[in-house]
């Protein structure tokens, strides 16, 4: 027994050495812009959509220099050459939920959100189009719904380049996602008759939508994927945080209706009543909420997630559609326990994954690890079964980022399948507890994924 266990621990020794030894894939390009806050993930929590976005040959981002400047950053993608400007402000970084989110209409104008937790909403425009140096005052958008914005999402269709806001109204236990859309011609937003999902009038317990990161297909369609938060439960005198789902909706109309994978009409708002659950997870399992989904080139959506695997270790998954069923796997080996447990933005030792998928149908499932060292690495899965192996794990940025989570351009994966990413270490204190003030470098980089496919 000492033996095989000897053994045991001897092969993920060289396993580990390996990794960590393994040549990182090459970029295609590194772009060093000035430092930023890191006291916290502000600037790179999974939920900025978009945190960094492309438009007209343009590369867009936005981050926390300190409480009083926000860094505007545009970079020219012929040429590489950049520039900077800064929107001075009053900004509360200390909460890493305050995330920067941009977005770009048709007329190229960009739009602003920034510095939200349940506060009023704050928001705005570009005076000139494609121009960061000069912008209008913050404003409203309608004045409904806006006294208690959090996680605001500029979705951008790329089939007709309609531009809608996606947002909490509410709180972590009584929310609902509501969406606006913008004008160009007007240029004014208007609401949406009903928010689209909402846990506020639930009994006896409310609930909130978490979504993840909205996903557009080939004919302009809209996939929207969410678990469910209630109050927390208790396993063994411990409170987890407790979120339910896996559930799916779509809409090929931006927002006026909605869909379930199988083509029936939902009935606005969805509630935890009436959506549909794709894949159910076990309560207190560990799901986390707030990650990212893609398509394929057939039009299916592609989920990645984690949440406890049946030894109760909590494990990386990927869940897709085939076009008849929903697939679920597990796509990481870890070794130790870990529960969701606590308040506010917690030190959880590896990131939520995003996801994109290539021409050839591959999955790319980006994150941040414990089994990576925290470096930005990358899990190639091949169709049509996806099956995981630990070989596939390739690392995109050879040094360690903290509790950094991917922050990636899916406007440019969508025209050039190339990799986007804003890269910065961060430190991030549980429950954003005694931030200290902390600024570390941050990069634009590129790779090009197709070099480590098979």
């Amino acid at each position: 027994m000492a033996m095989r266990l000897f053994l045991y621990f001897q092969a993920l020794f060289f396993l580990c050495i390996s990794f960590f030894n393994a040549k990182p894939i090459e970029p295609q390009a590194v772009i060093g812009l000035s430092e930023g806050w890191a006291g916290n993930t502000v600037n790179t929590v999974i939920f900025r959509h978009h945190g960094i976005v492309t438009f007209g040959g343009y590369q867009f981002t936005a981050f926390y220099r300190d409480t009083a400047n926000i860094i505007l950053i545009q970079r020219e993608l012929q040429t590489d050459k950049w520039h900077a400007d800064t929107l001075k402000g009053n900004y509360r970084i200390g909460d890493a939920h305050n995330s920067i989110s941009l977005g770009i209409d048709k007329k190229g104008y960009i739009h602003i959100a920034y510095d939200h937790h349940g506060h009023s909403l704050r928001y705005q425009v570009s005076d000139i189009p494609l121009n960061i140096s000069e912008w209008g005052k913050p404003k409203p958008m309608t004045g409904l719904r806006e006294t208690t914005v959090t996680y605001p999402a500029f979705v951008m269709n790329p089939m007709d380049s309609t531009l809608m806001f996606l947002y909490r109204d509410g709180g972590a236990t009584n929310g609902q996602a509501c969406m606006k859309i913008y004008d160009t011609d007007s240029e004014t937003w208007s609401d949406m008759p009903n928010c689209i999902l909402s846990g506020r009038n639930q009994k006896p317990w409310s609930s909130n939508p978490y979504w993840n990161h909205p996903a557009f297909d080939g004919m302009g369609k809209m996939h929207l994927s969410y678990v469910w938060r209630t109050r927390s439960v208790t396993k063994n005198e411990m409170s987890l945080i407790n979120n339910i789902g896996i559930d799916y909706i779509a809409t090929s109309d931006n927002g006026k209706s909605w869909l379930t994978v199988h083509g029936i009409t939902a009935t606005l708002p969805i509630t935890q009543v009436n959506s549909e659950t794709v894949w159910a997870v076990p309560v207190g399992a560990n799901l986390i909420n707030q990650t990212s989904m893609a398509v394929d080139g057939h039009g299916n959506p592609h989920i990645a997630y984690y949440a406890n695997d049946e030894n109760g270790i909590t494990q990386y998954q990927h869940l897709w559609y085939d076009g008849k069923k929903w697939n679920n796997t597990v796509v990481s080996n870890r070794k130790n326990v870990f529960n969701l447990s606590g308040g506010g933005t917690l030190q959880i030792p590896f990131s939520r994954p995003e996801i994109v998928i290539d021409r050839k149908d591959i999955v790319h499932i980006i994150l941040r690890a414990d089994f990576t060292n925290d470096k930005m690495s990358v899990l190639t899965l091949y169709p049509p079964n996806y099956e995981f192996d630990e070989a596939n794990i390739k690392v995109l940025w050879n040094e360690p980022l903290g509790y950094a989570e991917p922050i990636i351009d899916r406007t440019r994966w969508a025209k050039d399948n190339i990799l986007s990413m804003l890269i910065q270490y961060n430190h991030q204190p549980d429950g954003d507890r005694d931030v200290e003030k902390s600024v570390s470098p941050i990069y634009i980089v590129d790779w090009d994924l197709s070099s480590v496919c098979k």
